[in-house]
């Protein structure tokens, strides 16, 4: 671990407030976190770049790190897959990347209307609705008042058809408005860009 390395503050506020404790855990679609206490135990892999630092993973165990490339603590956000030695930057901080996730997850094909048409990973509205405004209690104080208006607007959209050249499913946000949601809140001058983070060289 680098030595100048320092755990952004919204990280420690996610740790303060209980949200990586298995009875109050802070759930994310495909983003498991990583304890506080385990972060600095991490054992880099040879050929591992040591300006990333994981915090937490995928149900895959692809890495989602913090990329050590600035003089400050509020580090961009990347996803390193473990088949690539190229990472993708997916927020310019750890708020933005919570703030996208959420928006992805409603965009995703998770949910039913129909539960005769439903497959076993998908969850209903009713569900759905409990579970942001999950996120509302547990983010509260932790992000900012505007994302949080953000999220709160979503308890008063229902699910609807969506429909796109990837086929016709269940969401709360199409895919146009997906994006549009990104390029408003969460676009940056190096969103989805590569970064190097494995060399086989080593």
């Amino acid at each position: 671990m680098r030595r100048d390395f320092e755990i952004p503050l919204i990280y420690k506020k996610m740790g303060k407030s209980g949200l990586f404790n298995p009875e109050t855990f802070l759930w994310m679609d495909d983003m498991k976190w990583i304890p506080l206490e385990r972060i600095s135990e991490y054992d880099y892999q040879d050929g591992e770049s040591k300006s990333i630092v994981p915090f937490a993973h995928t149900a895959r165990y692809d890495k989602w790190v913090w990329v050590l490339d600035e003089d400050n603590t509020d580090y961009k956000v990347g996803l390193c897959e473990e088949a690539e030695i190229t990472g993708a930057y997916y927020a310019k901080n750890t708020e933005d990347a919570i703030l996208r996730n959420i928006i992805e997850y409603l965009a995703s094909a998770d949910f039913y209307i129909d539960k005769n048409d439903s497959a076993s990973y998908q969850i209903s509205e009713d569900e759905l609705k409990k579970r942001i405004y999950t996120w509302k209690n547990q983010l509260t104080g932790i992000i900012c008042d505007e994302y949080m208006d953000l999220i709160d607007s979503f308890t008063c959209i229902n699910l609807k058809s969506c429909t796109h050249v990837n086929g016709d499913w269940i969401a709360l946000l199409s895919y146009e408005e997906r994006d549009s949601l990104i390029d408003k809140y969460i676009r940056f001058e190096m969103l989805d860009q590569e970064f190097p983070w494995f060399d086989y060289k080593q």
